[in-house]
Order: C-alpha cells, then sequence, then structure tokens
C-alpha cells in the first residue's frame, strides 16, 4: 500500500466523537480535557440556572452536524482530503469542523439566494445522522482507559470548562446589545420568515457577507433569541479546538496533559475573546476560520490540505468582509512555508467559489462587488460620502499624527485605554504581549539554530501578524478586529510555553491562570456594567423581566406581537433595533439617510405626508424619542437644513397628530396609520 493510501483516513478512523482516544495519549487527553470541560459547564448550568440545560442542544446538534459533513466530504473527496498526518487528531478534528461548518455555511447562502432558506435544517439532520451513526458504530470499542482523564487533564478540563461555563451563562441571556439587535439577530429573522437573504438599501450590512449571522437561524428557530446566543457559542468554543490544534502542529506530545490549562489561562485573559464568546460579533467566526487555516498551513510541506484551507479561507471570506485581506495575508504565509503556487492557486480557488455568491450578489444588487469597499472606485447604490464619514466617525482609529511613535505607542495604549478601541476591546496585557513577540519571531532565526521547517513556520506566522496588523492599524484600531491575531499569538505563545524547562513551564501554568482569573473576573465585571446582566445570567431574575428593565421598547414590542396582525408593517421613528418587533418594518441604520427625510421633503401637507406612509405600505408607525434625540443629534438622522429646514421639521414633529395612538410608555409611542383618508 502507498504512502497516499496509508493518509487518506484522515480522520475518518481517528476521530470519531465517541473514539477520538483510541490512537494514543494524546487523543487520550484531548478527548478527556474536552469532556471534563463539558461535564463542567452541564454541572455549573444545572446549579445555576436548569431551565437553560435544553439551550445545550442547539450548539452540540450543530457541531456534530458539522463533523458529519467534514465526514462525508472527506469521504467523498479522498485525494483531495489525504495530506492530513493521522497522528493530530486535534489537527484534524479541527480540519473537519471546519470543512463542515464551511460546507454548511455555503448551502445556507444557496438556499437563501433561492428563496429556500428554511431548507438547511435537513442537511444538518443528515451531518448530524451522520455523526451519531459514525459514533454508534465505534460504541462498542469503547473503554474507559481511553478517554480516562489524568490529574493533569482532568484539571485542564475544569479551568476549560470554568470559563466555558461563564461565558455560557453570560451569553444565553435576553440580548440587549445595540448592534445584535439592529442587524445580527434581524438579518436570521428575517431569513426564516422569508426564506430570502435580506437586502436593505437602509442596512448596508445586509449587503455585505454575513454568514455567521445566517447561520444564528439554526439556535434562533429552536430557541428563540436565546437559543440564537446558545448557537453563536459553536463558533466561541471551536476557537478552542483550533487553537490546540495549532498547538498540536508545533509540539511534542510530552506536555500534551498540560495544554487545557495553558490555553484556558492564555485566553481567558483577554476579555476581549470572552466578549466574542459573550456577543455575536462576525470576529468570532473570522477567528476559527483564520486560527484553523493557520494551524494547516503551519504543517510541514510535505503536507499540504489545500482543500480544507480553501474552504476556511471562504469562510473568513464569506463571514466578514475584512476575511479578504486575512486570505491574502494567509495566502502569503502559506508561500513561505514553501507550498506551491499550484497549491496555493487550488486553495484560493476553493474560496473564490465559497465567496462567488456573496460577491456577485453585492455586484447585482449594488453594482460593487465589495460593497461599500472601494465605492469611490467602484460606484454603486446606497453609499455615499456622507454614509462613509458616519461609518468612520463611529470606528476607532490611529491617534494623529501618523508616526513612529505612535505606532510604538499603540501596544501600551491597547492596555492602559481600551477605551479607544471600541467596544470589547481590553484584550489584556499577554495578547498585546503575545502580538509583539510573533512579529519578533524572524528575528529568532538568526539567533537561534533551527531546522528549515521551524524557520519557515516563524517567518510565516510572523510575516501573516505583520500583514494584518499594518492592515488593521491602516484602516480601524478596533481591538475586536484583531482578534484572529491576537488569538493565534496566543496559542503560539501556549506552544512555546510547552518547550520551556519543567520549573519554568509550572510558574508559567501559575501565572496563566492568575492572568486568566484576572480577565474573566474583568469580563463579567464589564459585561455587568454595561448590559447590567449580573443577576439574570445567574438566574436570579426572569429574562423577560431583564428585557423589559433594559430594553426601553421592549413593552412596546410585545404590545405589536400581542395585539398587531403578522402582515403589519412598521417604520421605525428614531429607532433601528427592530428585532423584538418580529414584523416586517423599515428600521434604518443610523449611517444611512431615513427615506423619511425625502418623503418630508416632497410632501406639501401632514395629510399628504401621511396619505404617503400609507401608499408605501406601512400600517404603523413606530417612534423612540429618546433614541430618536441620540440619533438625530450623532448621526444627524431626519435633521433637515436649506431654506425649508423649520418647515420639515415641523412636519416632522406634527406627523403623529394624523394618526391613531395606541401604546405610549417609556417615551415610545405606537401609532396606527389611518387605512383610508
Amino acid at each position: 500500500m502507498s504512502a497516499e493510501q496509508c493518509t487518506v483516513p484522515l480522520i475518518a478512523e481517528r476521530t470519531v466523537p465517541h473514539d477520538i482516544a483510541r490512537t494514543g495519549q494524546f487523543e487520550a487527553t484531548a478527548a478527556s480535557t474536552f469532556l471534563t470541560s463539558f461535564l463542567v459547564v452541564i454541572l455549573g448550568t444545572a446549579a445555576v440556572d436548569p431551565v437553560r440545560l435544553p439551550l445545550l442542544v442547539i450548539p452540540i446538534s450543530f457541531l456534530l452536524a458539522a463533523y458529519g459533513i467534514g465526514q462525508l466530504l472527506e469521504r467523498a473527496a479522498q485525494f483531495w482530503t489525504a495530506a492530513l498526518p493521522t497522528h493530530l487528531s486535534m489537527l484534524a478534528l479541527t480540519a473537519r469542523l471546519g470543512m463542515g461548518i464551511s460546507i454548511l455555511g455555503f448551502s445556507a447562502t444557496i438556499l437563501g439566494l433561492l428563496g429556500l432558506y428554511r431548507f438547511t435544517w435537513p442537511l444538518i439532520a443528515i451531518g448530524l445522522t451522520w455523526s451519531l451513526w459514525s459514533g454508534l458504530k465505534y460504541f462498542t470499542q469503547w473503554r474507559w482507559q481511553q478517554i480516562r482523564p489524568t490529574s493533569a487533564s482532568f484539571l485542564s478540563g475544569i479551568a476549560m470548562g470554568i470559563v466555558w461555563c461563564i461565558v455560557w451563562l453570560w451569553s444565553t441571556i435576553p440580548p440587549t446589545f445595540y448592534d445584535e439587535l439592529a442587524y445580527h439577530l434581524p438579518i436570521a429573522q428575517y431569513a426564516l420568515r422569508t426564506g430570502f437573504l435580506p437586502a436593505l438599501p437602509w442596512s448596508f450590512f445586509t449587503y455585505m457577507p454575513h454568514l455567521s449571522d445566517l447561520l444564528l437561524g439554526w439556535g434562533l428557530a429552536l430557541g428563540g433569541d436565546v437559543g440564537a446566543r446558545s448557537m453563536h457559542l459553536v463558533f466561541w468554543v471551536v476557537i478552542w479546538v483550533a487553537g490546540w490544534g495549532f498547538i498540536e502542529t508545533l509540539t511534542t506530545p510530552e506536555r500534551t496533559p498540560w495544554i487545557g490549562c495553558l490555553i484556558a489561562g492564555a485566553f481567558a485573559s483577554s476579555s476581549t475573546f470572552l466578549f466574542l464568546g459573550a456577543l455575536p460579533f462576525a470576529e468570532t467566526s473570522l477567528t476559527f476560520a483564520v486560527l484553523a487555516s493557520a494551524a494547516l498551513i503551519a504543517l510541514p510541506i510535505a503536507s499540504v490540505p489545500w482543500l480544507p484551507v480553501g474552504l476556511l479561507w471562504g469562510l473568513a471570506i464569506s463571514v466578514k468582509l475584512s476575511g479578504l485581506s486575512w486570505v491574502i495575508a494567509g495566502a502569503v504565509a502559506a508561500l513561505a512555508m514553501g507550498w506551491s503556487m499550484k497549491s496555493i492557486f487550488k486553495a484560493g480557488l476553493a474560496a473564490v467559489v465559497m465567496a462567488l455568491p456573496w460577491w456577485g450578489r453585492a455586484w447585482w444588487l449594488t453594482g460593487n462587488p465589495l460593497y461599500p469597499l472601494g465605492y469611490r472606485w467602484l460606484g454603486g447604490l446606497y453609499w455615499n460620502e456622507d454614509s462613509q464619514a458616519r461609518l468612520q466617525g463611529d470606528l476607532p482609529s490611529l491617534a494623529e499624527p501618523f508616526d513612529i511613535m505612535t505606532i510604538l505607542r499603540l501596544p501600551f495604549d491597547m492596555v492602559l485605554a481600551p477605551e479607544r478601541f471600541g467596544s470589547a476591546s481590553d484584550c489584556g496585557p499577554l495578547a498585546v504581549g503575545a502580538i509583539c513577540l510573533v512579529l519578533s519571531l524572524p528575528l529568532w532565526t538568526v539567533f537561534l539554530h533551527l531546522d528549515q521547517a521551524r524557520r519557515r513556520q516563524c517567518y510565516a506566522v510572523g510575516l501573516f501578524v505583520f500583514l494584518t496588523a499594518a492592515v488593521w492599524v491602516m484602516t480601524s484600531t478596533t481591538t475586536r478586529f484583531l482578534a484572529p491575531a491576537l488569538m493565534l499569538a496566543l496559542s503560539l505563545l501556549a506552544a512555546l510555553l510547552t518547550k520551556t524547562p519543567k520549573v519554568i513551564f509550572a510558574i508559567s501554568i501559575v501565572i496563566l491562570t492568575a492572568l486568566g482569573t484576572w480577565g474573566t473576573s474583568r469580563f463579567v465585571s464589564m459585561h455587568s456594567l454595561v448590559f447590567s446582566s449580573g443577576k439574570v445570567a445567574l438566574g436570579q431574575e426572569p429574562g423577560a423581566e431583564y428585557a423589559k428593565r433594559t430594553v426601553d421598547y421592549y413593552e412596546a414590542a410585545t404590545f405589536v406581537k400581542e395585539h398587531l396582525p403578522p402582515d403589519a408593517k412598521l417604520l421605525f421613528i428614531g429607532e433601528s433595533r427592530p428585532f423584538y418587533f418580529d414584523r416586517t418594518s423599515l428600521a434604518p441604520y443610523p449611517f444611512h439617510e431615513h427615506p423619511l427625510t425625502q418623503w418630508i421633503r416632497e410632501a406639501t401637507s401632514l395629510d399628504q405626508l401621511r396619505d404617503r406612509l400609507r401608499d408605501e405600505g406601512f400600517t404603523h408607525v413606530i417612534l423612540n424619542t429618546r433614541e430618536f434625540k441620540r440619533l438625530h443629534d450623532k448621526y444627524q438622522v431626519l435633521a433637515f437644513s436649506g431654506p425649508n429646514a423649520l418647515l420639515y421639521d415641523q412636519h416632522l414633529k406634527q406627523l403623529p397628530r394624523t394618526m391613531t395612538t395606541l401604546f405610549s410608555k417609556n417615551g415610545v409611542y405606537i401609532f396606527e396609520i389611518p387605512s383610508s383618508p
């Protein structure tokens, strides 16, 4: 039998969920660590709020489905997936999950374009069934010794499980985050309601790649808003798998039992990373795609897994527009690792195939395939200089003047003044230090006697982080936009620590545990401060009461769902968070001009303006006075200028008099537009 034939099984026979530990100590350690972590989450949830236990079915089912789809793809394309060494079980598991999530995401995109988004569930069911069947096939071969934890792997599982449980408890609460209610959840909600991907001129996010939001639909369909949040945890948990796989690529298995402690402390030291799990940022799935592809690229040149890498690159592009820059940097890193141009081309082609539906859709609907990027050169609809100015004003950027001293001061600013770098920006000193360490790796090759493979790895990872950090500095210095590089650096730091002498290794575990405890406490305190979430996260406050207390329009939304017909069409004034209302609506994001602005200019009287709203198909108007003032003052939403500005402003303020008031509380009003003049 040839060497190629020996490597064909990849992970088909080595990493079945219930049999991941059949082939050696490394596999047994990883399996026992992750199983212990999962048990901690179950026990923690049962102790704090047992009502949330059924929600665990959502991420578990999707993970198993992704695993099954990855296994099916491997069997269908054995020749293309035969490059991974079978002895690296966690790396192989990373590849399978990455391929499965990528294929499920691509399928959801295509079905959404066809108006069949709701039929994504049969694909998930197929993957889930295959995964369970594979597990049952090996059930008779189970032995307790195969997954029995050692003291080290048990402690690692406890450490990881505590971090998982905290993020799980603080994430599975009713959503109140602005972006979440404005577009993350409404995108999935719209797709479930209509079957189509949303394409709304007043929400530029709907024209950009938003695959991670689409995949929230699995949780939204099974468990509502909290179910969508539990679904998001899938992307966060697989980052841990990818991080372990990356470490596995670079290390030998002598200290494998302690890897869980290393990554638990390193990852938890960054509050930014914990917020990536608690809030549905697209950077979460982007981080997984980038870290998983980096782990595969870091393999010795004898292995060139171009298909898994290509699918992961496609996933990165599909979840966020900036994913393209990470893919380009990844291709450069692959060159540094010695990949041939042919292999990079094949991986790039797979990525383009996955990204083409998003680019083609944006080009068809706006005239700009990379909307809104490059609108000055590529043109397109729905984006202009005013929109760009509002966007730039909302994003942090490098302080002036832009010189070498500003660049050198940037790491210190990220640690000492994280509030200047956007929401969820407290990434911690360890992550910043790890980035600096990675950037210095090419210099190590000058002083250390490294073999060719290690030299290539140093050049590849250093070049990758340098390129992505440069793009980050030149665009927006929002900390979470750099999350993939931060997690790559922390994973590499953990890998390097496994090579230190025993005393230093033991001290490093203690230090990382302390930093992880500090980062986790920072996350809990910041989350509780911003979202008032302490009681509801710990099961001491009902979710509905929490939402009612923290979302000013929650009672109005409840009124809409209970009293307005399902076919009602809502016009929001001074509000861009339509999720809880669960009706067809027009809720412009602040970066766009509100259509009502033009309708007011064109109307000659209040009655004509009211009739225009009815002719546009609206049945009700939602007015949030406090939010209206904020958007008006900060983004100039519905702010008029010119000689008729005063008249237009009066028409806007007097418009409610032409309608019937149905609800009024907390500064939120619901008006019914008369069905006839």
